[in-house]
C-alpha cells in the first residue's frame, strides 16, 4: 500500500471526520505562524492492473514533462568546461616553466661566453705590448732592423733629408684641406 503526504488543511477538507461527517474547514492561524507539518495519509485502494498499464503507456507516449529541461547535459557541459580549463592552465604553466628553464640556461651560457671574450681580449692586448712583441721576435730568431731611420726636417747628421715631394714626418699635407 502506498502512502501519500498531504498538508493538514487538505486532509481536513477532503477526508470525512471520524463519525462520517464531512471534515471541518481549516482553522485560521494567527499571523506569523504557519500550518503544522504534513501528515502521512494512506492512499486510495490500488487500481486495477489494466488501468495501471494504460496509465504507464500514456506516460511513455507523452515523453518528458514539457515544463522542465533535463539538467544532466547542462551539468556535464559545465563540468567538462571546468575540467578543460584546468587542463589548459596546467599545460600552459608547464610550457612556461620549460621556457623559463631554457632562458636561465641560455643566460648562463651568454655570461660564460662574455667572460671568455674578455679573457681573450686581455690576452691579445698583452701580446701586442712592445715587450711581448720583442720577446716573441727573439724566440723566432728575428733581429732588430737598425737601417730604418726617421726622416726629419732639416737633415741632421744621423738622419736623411726628405726628398722632393716628400713631406717631413708630422707635417704631411692633408688632401683637400681647403687651401
Amino acid at each position: 500500500m502506498r502512502q501519500l503526504t498531504r498538508v493538514e488543511s487538505d486532509v481536513r477538507r477532503a477526508a470525512p471526520g471520524r463519525d462520517g461527517r464531512p471534515g471541518r474547514a481549516p482553522r485560521a492561524t494567527p499571523r506569523g505562524r504557519r500550518p503544522g507539518p504534513a501528515r502521512v495519509v494512506p492512499a486510495a485502494a490500488p487500481a486495477a492492473p489494466a488501468a495501471r498499464a494504460q496509465a504507464r503507456a500514456a506516460r511513455a507516449q507523452a515523453g518528458p514533462r514539457p515544463g522542465r529541461a533535463p539538467r544532466a547535459p547542462f551539468v556535464l557541459l559545465v563540468v567538462g568546461l571546468l575540467c578543460g580549463g584546468l587542463v589548459t592552465l596546467l599545460l600552459l604553466n608547464t610550457v612556461l616553466a620549460q621556457n623559463s628553464l631554457k632562458e636561465s640556461e641560455l643566460r648562463a651560457q651568454i655570461k660564460q661566453h662574455l667572460l671568455e671574450k674578455e679573457r681573450l681580449k686581455n690576452e691579445n692586448m698583452q701580446r701586442e705590448m712592445p715587450g711581448e712583441l720583442a720577446e716573441a721576435a727573439d724566440r723566432q730568431g728575428m733581429l732588430p732592423d737598425d737601417s730604418a731611420r726617421v726622416i726629419t726636417p732639416g737633415g741632421s747628421a744621423d738622419s736623411r733629408v726628405a726628398s722632393e715631394g716628400q713631406a717631413p714626418a708630422g707635417q704631411e699635407r692633408e688632401p683637400d684641406a681647403g687651401r
